[in-house]
């Protein structure tokens, strides 16, 4: 087996430990403590700045494609994408592979809060030349500008920044707003509409979409999201949903999100076949049965026709990986990645990177070395991570929706056929990735 050298670009190497602790990135990722949460009303506050949108606020795969979306298409969802280093751009190779036709970031996409400078760093530069629109639904920490989450809006709803856009090489195609929906209408030119609804949530800074204290329900999001699943329901529809903030997370329910009425609605709807969240920086997979226990007890939220949808937290698309050698809970998980012997391993790496870069000596070395949590914040190696693979195709009952998780161990085994010493671009679209490896980091398909 080869043992490659990666060749990582120039403007990648000072992200990590000395990027988060400077006092600058510090405090910006701060202000999630010290900045109340008033999201609910922040986004409809980006609104006023442009004409009012289509109220369904949804737009077609072909438009988003540029082509027709009846022959089928294939895309990815990756959330948590990276703070700009070796864990994200790692992913590169297999993005490139498997030649998606657009690309969903789930939240998280530009650490440590939201800035401009920080989508540059995270979203723009790793996604140089990928050609291809990009759509996504804020996380937290795009909350964390100092605008409020407003750069979010004004990269992916507007064309303030469509300089960038074609700077970097990404299609852009303009969003109807922080949630939206894209479907393919009905009737089109030769009757093969495809049978999918994606349905993006935005949950806002803190998970508080019901309100609570001076932080109103969001609840023109909630009849949004009532009104696109009714009639999801009338055209025989399956809806995948995303949204950023989880609130059954490590087999538990986690009691400071506030997202009731949103399970509720998710619970009502039989047409939701799968719910897709990030923010947890790992993959865990949870069956229709245990998720619906999960919203009859927890969010008194009975499952509309006796079914649930499949539940799926993958947030390993870049940044810093997160434990899996947590405490078993009421929720268990159908499957996880990494496994908890793969966590274990992975951490005794980090103290040993830890100690050799001369950072041992330092704050931060020596809570690196005593918590696994604070050892990932410089997870600067490209393992370990994660992301979906979505499928619309055609098949003789009519459409087939496939989703395939990505787990990639280890970038340098895509390359591990070359010889010793081989030189290979990490970011160059051509790269002579091994497609047997690549068949080895596609999981067994969940089809709808």
């Amino acid at each position: 087996m080869g043992k490659p050298e990666i060749v990582y670009p120039e403007f990648s190497k000072d992200r990590g430990v000395a990027y988060w602790s400077s006092p600058r990135n510090l405090w910006a990722s701060r202000r999630k403590i010290f900045r109340r949460d008033h999201s609910n009303l922040w986004r409809y506050s980006f609104d006023q700045t442009r004409p009012a949108v289509d109220p369904s606020r949804s737009v077609s795969f072909s438009r988003l494609l540029g082509r027709s979306a009846e022959d089928g298409f294939r895309f990815l969802i990756l959330a948590d994408s990276g703070e700009g280093d070796r864990s994200q751009y790692g992913l590169l190779p297999l993005i490139h592979f498997l030649a998606p036709d657009f690309l969903i970031l789930n939240g998280d996409l530009a650490y440590p809060a939201g800035r401009i400078e920080d989508f540059e760093e995270g979203f723009f530069k790793p996604y140089r030349n990928l050609k291809i629109p990009v759509w996504a639904v804020p996380g937290n920490h795009e909350y964390y500008s100092r605008n409020q989450g407003r750069e979010f809006y004004e990269i992916f709803c507007t064309r303030q920044w469509s300089g960038l856009w074609a700077e970097y090489g990404l299609t852009l195609q303009p969003q109807p707003g922080t949630y939206w929906e894209l479907k393919e209408p009905l009737n089109g030119p030769s009757g093969r509409t495809p049978s999918v609804v994606i349905l993006g949530v935005d949950t806002g800074k803190a998970a508080d979409l019901d309100g609570r204290g001076d932080q109103p329900e969001d609840v023109a999001q909630h009849e949004w999201l009532r009104w696109r699943l009714r009639v999801a329901e009338l055209e025989k529809r399956q809806a995948i949903m995303i949204f950023h903030i989880p609130a059954l997370v490590r087999e538990q329910h986690i009691a400071k999100t506030h997202l009731s009425i949103l399970h509720q609605i998710i619970g009502a709807s039989p047409c939701v076949r799968l719910v897709i969240c990030g923010h947890e920086h790992n993959f865990q997979a949870y069956a229709p049965d245990t998720f619906g226990k999960y919203l009859n007890e927890v969010h008194t939220a009975l499952p509309a026709e006796g079914r649930s949808p499949h539940y799926l937290v993958s947030g390993g698309g870049g940044a810093f990986l997160g434990a899996t050698d947590f405490k078993t809970g009421n929720y268990p998980m159908a499957g996880v990645f990494p496994d908890r012997e793969a966590w274990r391993n992975y951490a005794n790496l980090m103290r040993k990177v830890v100690t050799k870069s001369g950072l041992a000596k330092t704050w931060i070395g020596h809570l690196a070395g005593v918590f696994n949590e604070a050892l990932m914040t410089d997870a600067d190696v490209a393992q370990l991570l994660s992301f979906l693979l979505v499928t619309l195709r055609r098949n003789a009952d009519g459409w087939a929706v496939e989703v395939t998780p990505v787990f990639m161990n280890d970038v340098e085994l895509l390359f591990a056929h070359l010889p010793n010493g081989t030189r290979v671009r990490i970011d160059d679209p051509h790269a002579p990735v091994d497609p047997k490896a690549v068949q080895h980091c596609l999981q067994p398909t969940l089809t709808l």
